[in-house]
Formats: C-alpha cells, sequence, structure tokens
C-alpha cells in the first residue's frame, strides 16, 4: 500500500489540455485523479495497476502543461515527479474524501499498531492552516510535538474554527501514521490528532 501512495497523488483522466497555470495544473489533475479513481472499482488486488493506468492517462492528457511546469520526461525524473505528487497530493485530500479514506483505511488494515491512540499533554506553540491544519504541542519538558488535522471529531472546530490560540493548554490524542512526503521523497511518522481538548 505505502508503495504506491505516491501513484495515488499523482492520478489523471483523458482531459482536454489548456494553457494552465501551475496552480491550475494542480487542480485539473486533482479533479481527474479523484474522478478517475471514483469510477473504478478498486480492490486491493487491482488498486496498483488501476492507479498506475489513471497516473499515465492523466500526465498524458495534460503532457503540454506538465512539460510546460515540470519539464519534459517527467515520469523519469524523480525529483520533478515528487514536485508534481506533492502539488497535485495537496488538492486531492480535500477533492475526494472517499479515495483518502479508502487509503486510510487500507493503511490502518495493513498496519494496525499504527491506529492505536495515544496522548500528550502541553502548551499550543504554534498553528498553521495551509492544505492541512498542523499545530505543535510543546510538554513542560521542552519535547515538542506536531500533528496533523486530517478527519474530522467532536472538537475539530477548536482548530477549523480558529478558537484554539498558540500559549493554549491542551490534551491532544492521536495516533501515528506514515505517509509519503514527496518533498522529502520517503515515508514520513505523522501524528494524527483525533480529539483535542481546551484546559
Amino acid at each position: 500500500m505505502k508503495k504506491i501512495l505516491l501513484l495515488l497523488v499523482l492520478v489523471g483522466n483523458i482531459a482536454f489540455a489548456q494553457k494552465l497555470t501551475k496552480e491550475q495544473l494542480s487542480e485539473k489533475l486533482a479533479e481527474k485523479a479523484c474522478g478517475c479513481a471514483e469510477k473504478q472499482e478498486i480492490t486491493k488486488e487491482n488498486f496498483e495497476l488501476t492507479i498506475g493506468i489513471c497516473l499515465l492517462e492523466g500526465i498524458n492528457a495534460f503532457e503540454k502543461d506538465v512539460e510546460k511546469h515540470y519539464g519534459k520526461d517527467v515520469i523519469s525524473n524523480d525529483k520533478k515527479m515528487e514536485e508534481l505528487g506533492y502539488d497535485v497530493g495537496k488538492k486531492m485530500g480535500s477533492k475526494c474524501p472517499t479515495i483518502f479514506k479508502f487509503m486510510l483505511d487500507d493503511e490502518e488494515e495493513v498496519a494496525p499498531d499504527e491506529s492505536e491512540e495515544l496522548s500528550v499533554s502541553g502548551k499550543v506553540s504554534e498553528i498553521k492552516t495551509e492544505q492541512f491544519i498542523t499545530f505543535v504541542v510543546k510538554e513542560a519538558s521542552g519535547k515538542t510535538n506536531q500533528f496533523i488535522l486530517l478527519s474530522n471529531f467532536d472538537n475539530a472546530f477548536l482548530l477549523t474554527d480558529k478558537v484554539l490560540k498558540a500559549t493554549d493548554e491542551v490534551d491532544v490524542t492521536y495516533y501515528e501514521m506514515e505517509l509519503y512526503d514527496a518533498k522529502l521523497g520517503k515515508f514520513v511518522s505523522y501524528k494524527i490528532v483525533t480529539d483535542i481538548i481546551k484546559k
């Protein structure tokens, strides 16, 4: 499963090529990626093959735009492929949650230990709102923990509605999961928040 995560964030489908900005290209590829993936009956047996086919179709469909922003022969250029994967992946997270959920469910089934819930208490030191909300909690010992918000839960509004502020004391419940970081070119263990309580 982990080996094809990059492929998933690169998926595309046949589309009319246009002169797109890099941002527009990422949006279009993400839309087509989600559309292509959601039309298929994806199973564990055909997952890699289906995603691989969608990937090639998407890159071919937007060949000129991909070439303009990522250079020629992007498929054989690991660095450029990772950059493209990162750009499209950021868009896919919000466009097709069902596919994202499929990935997460499959990931948990493959590695159930990663879904073990853990907890930490401390003071919020930083909150970043980008494609995903991330925040840092500093424990009394000085140790810092970075968390990422991927799914909804009762107290998620503390983050989504910007109720939580830096220096607030919190209790955080989370689990750890390895996600592919296209910028680093490797899987990185992330702390996924499942609950947060403001003291």
